[in-house]
């Protein structure tokens, strides 16, 4: 045999299976356990497996039935950042509204005040 094929050997093996004993024992000293890495390499198992047995006890599955039900809310998020995006742009556009107003108040009084002054009573010195 070559070198290969022996390392896929010791990777593919039969798959173990935990008793439902081992795995409720090894949940109830991981949740006084300090360090989960040492508890996984004294019981001999992937420190995976811990959380992965966490998980399913507590009801939160990983997986694609965990992805399925948080499209909505990735939907949701979605429609709600473009409803205030929508929002913002629409109060910029009555910002924009208001000032184009008062800039036109504000020439149309320049305008006036330059009809009514006459001419200055004295010459601007040419200094």
């Amino acid at each position: 045999m070559n070198p290969e094929s022996q390392q896929k050997q010791k990777k593919s093996g039969p798959r173990r299976k935990y008793s439902y004993e081992f795995r409720q024992r090894a949940l109830e000293r991981m949740e006084t356990c300090d360090n989960v890495t040492g508890l996984a390499r004294e019981l001999g198992i992937r420190r995976k497996w811990l959380y992965k047995w966490r998980d399913k006890a507590l009801g939160r599955v990983r997986g694609p039935r965990a992805i399925a039900p948080a499209k909505p809310a990735v939907e949701e998020r979605e429609r709600k950042r473009v409803a205030d995006l929508e929002r913002l742009v629409a109060r910029q556009a009555l910002e924009i509204d208001f000032f184009k107003g008062a800039l036109q108040r504000v020439e149309e009084r320049r305008r006036k005040r330059e009809e009514t002054s006459g001419t200055a009573s004295t010459s601007k010195s040419g200094k």
